[in-house]
Parts: C-alpha cells; sequence; structure tokens
C-alpha cells in the first residue's frame, strides 16, 4: 500500500481509535493473533497504520496455543514474518478444561473466551506491553448484543476499550467500525489463509445461531451493524427503566 492510499476502511479504523482513545504514543501493542481471518486482517491493518500513519506504537504478535489438535500455524508464522513482527506462542491447558474426561462442560465458549484472555493478560503484562488488541468487528458486536438480550436476557456488550486499572493494561478493539464483510474482502484481496478451527464445537455454538439469525435479519435491514453502533454510542440513560 503506497502512503497516499487512503483505503476508506483505514479510516473507520483510525475513527474507532480516536474515539476511544486506543493507541497513546510509545505504545507496545499485543495483537491477539488466533489465526482466524479477523486477527490476522487486524495484524495487517495495524502494521499499515504503523508504517503510513502519525501513531507511534510498537506491535507483538502473541498466540495462545488452547491445545486443539492439529492447528496449522505455517501462514500464521509466515505472514509474522513478512510483516517483521515478532511471534510469541503460549502453550495453555484450555482444552483439557473445556473436556474434563472427555466431556464437555456447559457454555465452554464462554469459559474458553476468559481463560484466553487471563492468558493474553498475563503475557502482556509479563512483556511489557500495555494494550492487546483483539479482532472483534461490528458484527461480533451485534451478536454479542443478541446473545445476551435472547439468551441472558440483559442489554450488555464488550466495549471498544476496557481499562485493567489494576494491570495498567487495557484491551482495544481496533476494528467494531468495520463489518465482517470487509474483513473477508481484506483477507481475500491480500491472499491470506486462516488457519482451520480445530475446536470440536466450532460452528455448533449458540453464536452461530444468532449469526445465522442477524444475516436473515440483514437481509431486510442492510444497516442492522450501524443502527446498532449508533445505539450503543447515544445512549442515554433515561432510555431504560432502570435509571
Amino acid at each position: 500500500m503506497q502512503k497516499n492510499d487512503h483505503k476508506w476502511f483505514l479510516s473507520k479504523v483510525k475513527q474507532a481509535i480516536r474515539q476511544y482513545n486506543m493507541i497513546e504514543p510509545g505504545d507496545r501493542i499485543a495483537v491477539a493473533l488466533s489465526g482466524g481471518k479477523d486477527s490476522l486482517v487486524l495484524l495487517w491493518i495495524l502494521q499499515q497504520l504503523q508504517n503510513y500513519s502519525h501513531l507511534d506504537f510498537t506491535i507483538h504478535a502473541v498466540h495462545i496455543d488452547c491445545g486443539w489438535p492439529d492447528q496449522d500455524i505455517e501462514f500464521m508464522s509466515k505472514l509474522c514474518s513478512n510483516l517483521s513482527i515478532p511471534l510469541a506462542f503460549e502453550k495453555s491447558c484450555i482444552a483439557q478444561a473445556i473436556f474434563p474426561d472427555g466431556k464437555l462442560i456447559d457454555n465452554p465458549c464462554a469459559l474458553c473466551s476468559r481463560l484466553r484472555r487471563g492468558a493474553l493478560l498475563q503475557w502482556a503484562e509479563k512483556n511489557g506491553c500495555r494494550k492487546i488488541a483483539l479482532g472483534h468487528h461490528a458484527d461480533d458486536v451485534a451478536e454479542t448484543l443478541f446473545l445476551n438480550l435472547l439468551h441472558g436476557g440483559r442489554y450488555e456488550v464488550f466495549a471498544p476499550r476496557i481499562d485493567y486499572e489494576d494491570r495498567g493494561i487495557s484491551i482495544i478493539r481496533p476494528l467494531v467500525y468495520l463489518d465482517e464483510q470487509t474483513c473477508i474482502r481484506i483477507a481475500e484481496r491480500e491472499q491470506m489463509t486462516p488457519m482451520k478451527n480445530t475446536c470440536p464445537v466450532d460452528h455448533q455454538t449458540t453464536r452461530q445461531e444468532i449469526k445465522e439469525l442477524l444475516n436473515s435479519i440483514r437481509m431486510q435491514y442492510p444497516d442492522l451493524n450501524r443502527k446498532i453502533l449508533h445505539s450503543l454510542e447515544h445512549a442515554e440513560p433515561e432510555d431504560f427503566w432502570n435509571h
């Protein structure tokens, strides 16, 4: 990408970064690299911003090995090498925690998410990274909101920036203004090969059901993500009963 090549999606990412003060001068950012398309696109976009914007930060990629079998890390490693970004591999016992004695626990995705986040926080703290970047996009925002609403009975969703003040670390989500289809197009254009998810419950979760539901709604309301983001950013206490 040339310096004067202002891609609209980079503008959206920079807008999110400014809106939520995600990147500060001198930040060491740990990019959580799962190997999926979203995290690969996040890494690539941050590297573009590092090279062609005024933002001053360094990038360190980290992959939390959950313990799933047959994980092909070749492309992920090659991408980091091509971008001159160091990549760390952290082994974990997440698979054993989710499948104790070979039996699947209830709500495995929630536990997996908490354990991976804990491992990321520990790695970032140990390696002097003040920020951890996750590849959640606007579709993830909508899915999480509806998942909590329909299955938990609560209006709740993750924030673009979460500060862990006791650790001096923040989790940031620079892709929250991008739709999943944009991430797919970027991955295809840059010839990114996502790592196959070998988790036994992949595409068999409640989140997958919500994704399919929202995709059907988007057929009639294609601006669903934009409306949801607008509602989250402009909600007032008086909009809710408990105020």
